[in-house]
């Protein structure tokens, strides 16, 4: 259920507002929005040009390349990239580039000898050829052609040597091959935003890894820089599977190895193209992480681009909004609240609060979604129900230096620390800072006025299914260098709640999808999970039709095997706008999928009980 547009009013009780004071309300909260948004949109402005000046300088560029007879140093061969199990997601392709010091041709015919033999053995236009000798500006360095194919430099190898052989002068004789890498991504747009692209930066003498891991590790995959493994704890390659060693070691000697899983990849782009497709959304996200390590298992956007082809993508779609884009999480960080309040002692799960239907809280009148009321209802209910009411009630009984404590332990507000570039911290007000007011507190307790990133809320969940403890996420498993291994040694961030709580939670959460949440359920397995549905802000307020869903969740319960979130933006509102008929059932057929390729065995079995409840 969405969290509903924060109402504002004075202090006094809310049941009997006169026209006049509605009206006053109105305003205030329209004003108070803007205030907020005003904010947001100036956070959003500069970031917004930030990344366009390093989208327009460091990929906008890439296609130009250097002048055709501009000499360059020669690029040097990059690592390879495998998924967890082996499978070649990166890996260098080699092309020759034909040059010459145009200077050695004296005569026209020589230069027409020689464009006619390129245009002959390797494909090169005549014409060309012939354009770029006449306007060289380079005395001793022309680049005929950036990159050939192998079959089409061993046939001008071959005449070379032939022609050497018999002792014809010819103007190939002075031709120079030289073999240059170039990025391939044998996969295409499977997991095109964890990998990234490799981009020529302006001004630049060679390529850099730009985006995700090619970004990230930039330093570590290209054969140029003259860097070692962070840790003496490293493992001979022999001690990998055969599966694995594969495609390694490459000919650079500096490999990765990811924490992806190409086929559970794979399920996660299929899903979200289906749920794409079904609910007419704009844009989505689906993440699934081990929660007890912090390795993402997948990292699926649509929409998507080929890194073959990038400069064919709209520049939007180059960005992983996974890690590089925030939004307002709605009801699903009830959550947050919910394990903050069972963590500090302030309410318990069973303890019962009383929902009205309104709440004042600071100069807000807060309302449930359906503005309904719903008398003594415990923490089960209320999540289930997505009561926004009583989750202000929890972050209240908390007050303001606790409850911003908690949403910082969970991660919020600061970066992951995963190890894709160009990750973003959120944006969380808290008192003391410009534009928070008390009211702040009851509308950031159910995730308005607050934005966080997919792989935050991803990453907060996962720490409660993991006991409490907060791991840094990861997409690398282990880095290949010179014949040793080094592995990502998980890491604990720190203990965002008790494991007591956890547990506590946990239970909850299991009982939200059985009687809230039906849609997220899989028959057979406990799933625990929740919800959340959040309105789009406009100068005018939040909106009714647009929203982005998103639900969060992990299963078995009893023993997480993985955690899924699903983010979808703007489905079609004549179909659903609701995360509950969109966002849940595709977690659904994510986590049925998962039950099916790790083979886990239904509860009953797994248990070795007779029958679930």
């Amino acid at each position: 259920m969405t969290a509903a547009v924060p109402k504002v009013a004075t202090p006094a009780a809310p049941q009997a507002m006169s026209e006049q004071q509605t009206i006053t309300i109105e305003s205030i909260q329209k004003r108070e929005l803007w205030r907020f948004w005003i904010l947001v949109f100036v956070f959003g402005v500069l970031a917004g040009a930030v990344a366009f000046a390093m989208f327009v300088h460091q990929v906008l560029q890439i296609g130009e390349g250097r002048p055709p007879g501009q000499p360059h140093q020669a690029e040097s061969p990059r690592g390879s990239i495998v998924d967890r199990n082996g499978a070649l997601l990166v890996a260098d392709r080699y092309f020759y580039e034909v040059s010459i010091n145009p200077t050695h041709l004296k005569t026209d015919q020589e230069r027409q000898q020689l464009a006619s033999s390129l245009e002959q053995l390797a494909g090169i236009s005549a014409a060309q050829t012939l354009e770029l000798l006449r306007t060289y500006t380079y005395p001793k360095f022309l680049r005929l052609a950036s990159a050939i194919d192998l079959r089409a430099g061993r046939r001008i190898l071959e005449e070379r040597a032939r022609l050497s052989e018999e002792g014809e002068m010819h103007p190939l004789l002075l031709v120079t091959l030289t073999p240059t890498p170039q990025r391939y991504y044998p996969e295409r747009n499977l997991a095109a935003h964890v990998v990234g692209i490799v981009a020529m930066l302006d001004g630049a003498k060679w390529l850099r890894g730009v985006y995700g891991v090619e970004g990230y590790y930039e330093s570590f995959l290209r054969q140029r820089d003259g860097v070692n493994l962070t840790s003496k704890v490293t493992e001979s390659l022999a001690a990998l599977p055969p599966d694995v060693r594969r495609f390694l070691p490459s000919p650079a000697g500096r490999d990765v190895i990811l924490t992806i899983d190409r086929n559970v990849q794979w399920i996660a782009e299929d899903e979200l193209q289906r749920a794409m497709s079904l609910y007419k959304a704009k844009a989505g996200t689906i993440i699934v992480m081990d929660p007890m390590t912090g390795e993402v298992l997948a990292m699926a956007n649509a929409p998507a681009f080929d890194p073959n082809e990038f400069n064919k993508a709209e520049p939007s779609a180059l960005i992983n909004p996974a890690v590089n884009a925030q939004y307002e999480p709605g009801s699903v960080f009830k959550i947050i609240t919910a394990a903050a309040a069972l963590d500090a002692g302030v309410i318990t799960p069973t303890q019962k609060l009383t929902d009205t239907g309104s709440i004042a809280v600071g100069q807000r009148v807060i309302l449930n979604s359906d503005r309904a009321g719903y008398g003594q209802v415990d923490m089960t209910e209320a999540l289930a129900r997505s009561l926004n009411v009583i989750t202000a009630q929890w972050a209240l009984a908390l007050g303001q230096r606790q409850f911003y404590q908690y949403v910082e332990r969970f991660g919020f507000g600061k970066v992951t620390e995963i190890d894709l570039a160009g990750e973003i911290y959120g944006l969380v007000k808290k008192p003391g800072m410009e534009n928070w007011s008390p009211a702040d507190l009851g509308t950031n307790s159910f995730g308005q006025g607050l934005a966080v990133t997919p792989i935050q809320m991803a990453n907060a969940t996962a720490a409660i299914a993991n006991g409490g403890k907060l791991m840094r996420p990861h997409v690398v498993k282990a880095r290949v260098l010179d014949g040793r291994v080094q592995m990502t040694e998980p890491t604990v961030l720190g203990v965002a709640i008790r494991p007591e709580t956890a547990k506590e939670l946990t239970d909850i959460l299991v009982a939200v999808v059985e009687q809230g949440n039906q849609a997220a359920g899989v028959p057979g397995y406990r799933v625990a999970g929740k919800s959340g549905t959040a309105q789009i802000p406009t100068e005018q307020g939040y909106t009714e039709d647009d929203t982005i869903v998103t639900f969060t969740g992990f299963a078995p319960a009893d023993d997480p095997r993985f955690v899924i979130l699903v983010k979808l933006e703007r489905p079609d509102p004549s179909i659903s706008r609701w995360a509950g008929y969109t966002a849940a059932p595709t977690f659904a057929q994510v986590a049925s999928r998962l039950f099916d390729y790790y083979s886990i065995p239904p509860d009953n079995i797994r248990l070795g009980i007779d029958a679930l409840d």
